[in-house]
């Protein structure tokens, strides 16, 4: 079928086929020309085609309805993955609805006045429509291979001897293409369109497709986790290792994770970290949400129809953990409920119909580069609900003012049936809505969020300031690149060398610039293990302090109570006595019997569930479920050595009790789960992790600089001068200028006041000078009046014999050109050359 532009340069050809996005394999072929050629052609093929010309100017798109009279190769078990197909999809489709009606139409139609809290948390993390229909396509794909298992194992021309077959064994090439056609599991999302190199060139795209030209889906939203280490399942590609029960592992059953949890995890005792504050533990909270959310599956039923909340069977998605005899707090229950991450089709990244069945892949929801796009969102649709496009200001969108407070985060509209309410005592104050779907789950996250949208309007209104003839997009783009860049700065400088110490910034090394070969996508293991040490440090209360930084009138709050709590914030004092808080009080210190507070392992939203669920058990089946290598596995990738017996582990896990569990928990080295022998680790000296996870954080947080062509000290993405301002960035001042009343802080927000000298006024903090973003129009460096500044102070440096205090005093009084707007540069430069002269012979006074 012919299809051309009477232009062919820079432009892109996308073929559909009924919506689907077609992609050039061995049955289609689209030629150079904009034609395509479809072989082997089946009654399949009918329906209708469409052919979308893109380029910088826009589109256009022609279609045809093609019929099929019959199909001319139609192979016998062409009729298996029809069959098994058909049953797939209405199974699927019938669960997905299902869920879709109990979260949006019986939620909102109960009249008992206790919205169930579980429903609220999986409203939240309920994919949206395109994530949806990623989810849908894998999981017809999956559930029609086992389809077509069950036919055969029925007796249809071949028998199953082990439960460990390969798909590959049992389908052709031609019959997984032909499933991957009628799912939809195609390439899973369309190429990106990267030849607006005025855009590209300078600004990151929102969903991070184009940061990398040669690859440029690289850590782009809504496309795998990277792997480290290939994963294993018990299938061979897509059941968890666990699944099959009473199945052994080096001679020893797969022990349940709600065992490990109360048996060497769990602690009611907490130490308080004689170094670090809680913020510690905030910033990776919002740091992580920055990086990564594993896509949660479309369906909370099984695809025979079972609600996962109400089984305790393992029936796709429901992954249950099972409660052991004698757990000592759950005594009527069998299982804690879990649901399975949903998986990526991918088959453009590998060969997998050519090739067999590929190994289940989770998909990252959001981009993988410190961006911010958990202020700004990881689509553009979503962007763009979340900007405030009233004005041609380039500002967020805002909520209500509280009394004595600054701008809120906006609400969520009320047919998005998010509703934070648990019970009637509390109050009915609807959610908050920020770049990230998990901002209200606890209000210490939710202030972090709500800073940090001020944060961008504050900058916006300044730099409309600075420059008036700037749109609101040109503003909203420069501050979504600074902030983001504050974001990089302060993770980098300030909070990664607490979590991996020196040595761990020794192997990080310094920054030589961006190499296009490095894939910043962030990996499996450290979204679902390393990145989770962030439990540990947690304690199991919240404080609030008020500005003299003793507690508020309604107290400190139990973790428990700030799930999903919005109104706390706006009812409770705001932002303020949170920040403090987190700012002036300890982390949780981690020691080999203290690692997760009981809060977060015995009442974790207790009044959503059955029995309340554990986050350390959570932890380790979805490590399972996402086919993650044991621990022994991946401390050889990192070249670290590895136990045969547990004795041999006594030298980076000094404590023999905690050894002695293990060994009566596994059995064997080789079985321990890699989040609890990470997390069990000695710490490294400086850090707040053992070994593993300083090497798996490391190698992440390295291709995350590395790989990230919009890295702020890379060259060409800011000016030098900018990048010095740049790193003045600090929390602590971010928190002054946000808060809605906060005169003190710390000099290092994530060090204790008592380690670093105690408080200091907001007005003595470094802040960001942002007159070095005024735009002078056609030039291509900076205005004459700051690159003077510049070399008026390499001028003055050398002058040994004048007072230090004075230098600083002379420069600041005449050189802090943030302190008022300058009105002539003219005038400016004329002035400070009178100075310049009067400067220069009180110098020589003092020499003589």
């Amino acid at each position: 079928m012919p299809c051309k532009a009477e232009d062919n340069s820079d432009v892109q050809v996308v073929w559909r086929h009924d919506g689907r996005v077609i992609t050039q394999n061995d049955k289609y072929q689209i030629k150079g020309s904009g034609s395509i050629l479809v072989k082997n052609v089946t009654t399949e093929d009918g329906g209708r085609y469409e052919c979308t010309i893109k380029n910088q100017y826009g589109r256009v798109t022609a279609s045809s309805l093609v019929k099929v009279k019959s199909s001319l190769n139609n192979s016998p078990g062409d009729n298996y993955v029809r069959i098994a197909f058909d049953e797939a999809s209405k199974e699927i489709d019938l669960a997905i609805n299902n869920t879709i009606d109990a979260l949006f139409t019986k939620r909102n139609s109960k009249l008992n006045g206790n919205p169930n809290y579980a429903d609220l948390l999986r409203v939240f993390r309920f994919p949206n429509g395109e994530a949806r229909q990623l989810a849908r396509a894998a999981e017809i794909y999956e559930r029609t291979l086992v389809n077509i298992r069950k036919h055969i194992a029925k007796g249809h021309n071949l028998t199953m001897t082990s439960q460990n077959y390969e798909f590959q064994d049992l389908l052709s090439r031609e019959h997984l293409h032909l499933l991957a056609e009628l799912s939809g599991c195609v390439e899973h999302r369309e190429m990106p369109n990267c030849t607006d190199m005025c855009y590209h060139s300078k600004y990151r795209s929102i969903d991070g497709t184009c940061n990398n030209m040669k690859n440029p889906s690289w850590g782009a939203s809504l496309t795998a986790f990277r792997r480290n280490i290939k994963p294993i399942y018990e299938n061979g590609f897509s059941t968890p290792i666990g699944w099959t029960k009473n199945q052994l592992y080096g001679g020893f059953l797969k022990p349940s994770p709600r065992l490990i949890s109360t048996s060497v995890i769990t602690t009611k005792r907490i130490t308080p970290d004689s170094r670090i504050t809680h913020m510690v533990m905030q910033w990776g909270q919002f740091l992580d949400h920055d990086l990564d959310h594993a896509l949660p599956s479309v369906s909370s039923e099984s695809w025979d129809g079972i609600d996962c909340k109400k089984t305790c069977e393992f029936a796709p998605p429901c992954f249950p953990i099972e409660v052991p005899p004698g757990d000592p707090r759950i005594k009527n229950r069998r299982c804690i409920d879990v649901i399975r991450s949903s998986s990526v089709c991918g088959s453009g990244m590998t060969s997998i119909f050519f090739e067999g069945v590929q190994h289940r892949e989770q998909i990252n929801q959001l981009t993988s580069y410190i961006d911010a796009s958990q202020v700004y969102g990881y689509s553009y649709d979503f962007s763009v609900e979340l900007r405030n496009l009233t004005s041609d200001d380039g500002l967020l969108r805002t909520g209500v003012q509280f009394p004595g407070q600054k701008d809120m985060l906006p609400f969520a509209a009320p047919q998005d049936g998010m509703d934070c309410r648990r019970n009637l005592d509390e109050n009915t104050m609807n959610c908050f809505v920020a770049g990230d779907i998990r901002v209200n789950e606890q209000i210490g996250l939710l202030a972090m969020h709500t800073i940090w949208m001020r944060e961008h309007n504050r900058i916006a209104k300044t730099l409309r300031d600075i420059n008036p003839h700037w749109d609101g997009d040109t503003i909203y783009q420069e501050v979504r690149k600074i902030v983001g860049a504050q974001m990089q700065h302060i993770t980098y400088k300030h909070w990664l060398p607490l979590i991996i110490g020196e040595s761990g910034m020794q192997m990080l090394g310094e920054y030589s610039g961006y190499d296009p070969n490095i894939n910043p996508s962030v990996a499996n293991v450290f979204a679902t293990a390393a990145l989770r040490f962030g439990h540990t440090i947690i304690n199991p209360v919240l404080h609030r302090l008020n500005s003299t930084f003793q507690p508020i009138s309604q107290g400190h709050l139990p973790l428990h109570k700030a799930f999903f709590a919005p109104w706390r914030i706006a009812y409770e004092g705001g932002v303020d006595p949170l920040m403090r808080g987190m700012f002036s009080i300890p982390a949780k210190l981690k020691t080999p019997e203290e690692n997760l507070n009981s809060e977060l392992t015995e009442k974790l939203f207790q009044t959503a569930h059955a029995v309340a669920l554990d986050l350390a058990a959570i932890n380790i089946q979805r490590g399972r479920d996402h086919g993650l290598p044991g621990y022994n596995a991946y401390r050889e990738f990192c070249n670290l050595s590895i136990a045969v017996t547990f004795d041999d582990m006594e030298n980076y896990i000094k404590n023999a009790d905690v050894r002695r569990k293990l060994k009566e928990i596994y059995g064997h080295p080789d079985n321990i789960d890699v989040w609890v022998g990470g997390i069990l680790e000695d710490q490294v000296e400086g850090g707040k992790v053992g070994p593993l996870f300083q090497c798996l954080l490391v190698e992440q947080f390295r291709r995350l600089r590395d790989g990230d062509r919009f890295y702020y000290e890379n060259s060409g993405v800011f000016l030098s001068q900018q990048i010095n301002q740049i790193k003045q960035a600090n929390l602590g001042r971010i928190l002054c200028d946000n808060g809605d009343n906060i005169k003190e802080v710390t000099s290092n927000i994530f060090l204790l006041p008592k380690v670093q000298g105690g408080y200091k006024k907001c007005a003595d903090m470094p802040e960001i000078n942002f007159n070095f973003w005024q735009d002078c129009g056609s030039c291509k460096s900076l205005p004459p009046l700051l690159e003077a500044s510049t070399s008026y102070l390499v001028d003055y440096h050398p002058l040994k014999k004048m007072s230090t205090h004075y230098i600083e005093n002379v420069f600041e009084k005449s050189w802090d050109i943030s302190q008022s707007r300058i009105n002539s540069l003219e005038e400016t430069i004329n002035r400070l050359q009178e100075e310049f002269k009067e400067y220069k012979r009180k110098v020589q006074n003092l020499e003589n």
